[in-house]
Formats: structure tokens, sequence, C-alpha cells
């Protein structure tokens, strides 16, 4: 597995906790102080997560194929 796909696999890890955290949120009718906290740590990581693809990718061609631009 590439260091892209492996991200990718992280990102959607990242995606479901978030899911998850807003959804238990949204039960405790917005009102979880330490839910918020986790929502915005694990956004975040996230945002970082997704930097360090485009960075990543910025070196590939659009098709994802790894092979480097000449």
């Amino acid at each position: 597995m590439s260091e892209q796909e492996k991200i990718m696999d992280n990102l959607l890890n990242v995606d479901l906790e978030i899911i998850d955290c807003v959804r238990a949120l949204q039960e405790s009718n917005w009102d979880s102080g330490s839910l918020k906290q986790q929502v915005g740590d694990l956004l975040k990581l996230r945002d970082d997560m997704v930097e360090k693809l485009m960075s990543l990718k910025g070196d590939d061609h659009e098709c994802g194929c790894g092979h480097q631009h000449e």
C-alpha cells in the first residue's frame, strides 16, 4: 500500500469518527463540550492529512498511477 493509499484510508477512518461524534453531539442537543473539542481535534487532524495527501499528489499524474511528471 502506497503512502497516498494509507493517508486516504486514514482519512476515511477520521471521517467516520467525525460522523460518530457529530451524531453523539446531536443526540446530546449539541451540549457536550468534550465532544465539541473532539470534533475540533479530528477536523484539525483531517486537515493535516489532506494537506499531506495533496502535497504527495502534486508529484503524480492526475491518474494517480505513481509516475513522476517528465
